[in-house]
């Protein structure tokens, strides 16, 4: 019961997530950092301590937070939360995503493992692909941007608002998705 009650809390969560990031264009920390919170649990210290770590990093130095997350994934022998870690902070730091976008990711990665990490990338490719449709943008407008990608330069500091991407709602879905099954699983394993 105390499990059933722990996801229906989650998903509560992840649907604030979404609301908050369709709506107002920005997730409140505090919200996020919940969702951590609950992801963490359960989790060896040294994921923890890498999450206070990655809150505390500064912005310019994103790229170094690869050399400890992959130490602890080597460590820990779970790649996923690194692998999350990396990437959300990276993207962070160029500015490509915001900081709750990052912490999303980090959170899919911690409840989920290997397959959150992965749904949560699927979802955000899939909302992109939605966006540039509704929006009729050619996919050779994604040319220029690669290439800034590959070369880890950060985009400008002010993005028009009709240009972002409700990563954070996409990963929102997908934890939802996640939870939900991982309770209707729960449920059964029970009776």
């Amino acid at each position: 019961m105390p499990e059933l009650i722990f996801s229906l809390f989650s998903i509560g969560l992840w649907l604030a997530v979404l609301i908050c990031d369709l709506r107002l264009r920005r997730v409140p920390i505090p919200l996020t950092l919940l969702l951590l919170l609950i992801s963490l649990i359960g989790q060896p210290w040294p994921w923890w301590a890498l999450t206070v770590l990655m809150l505390a990093w500064p912005r310019s130095w994103a790229a170094w937070i690869m050399l400890p997350a992959a130490a602890l994934g080597w460590l820990t022998n779970d790649p996923a939360p690194a692998i999350a870690a990396t990437c959300g902070t990276i993207a962070w730091g160029s500015r490509w995503w915001g900081g709750a976008d990052s912490l999303a990711l980090l959170a899919m990665a911690l409840r989920f493992g290997l397959a959150g990490l992965l749904s949560g990338a699927l979802a955000v490719c899939t909302a992109g692909v939605l966006v540039m449709l509704k929006r009729r943008r050619s996919f050779d407008a994604l040319l220029p941007v690669l290439q800034d990608m590959a070369q880890l330069r950060a985009v400008p500091a002010k993005i028009p608002a009709d240009t972002e991407l409700p990563a954070a709602a996409a990963l929102a879905v997908a934890g939802i998705i996640l939870e939900v099954g991982r309770t209707l699983i729960g449920l059964m394993a029970v009776s």
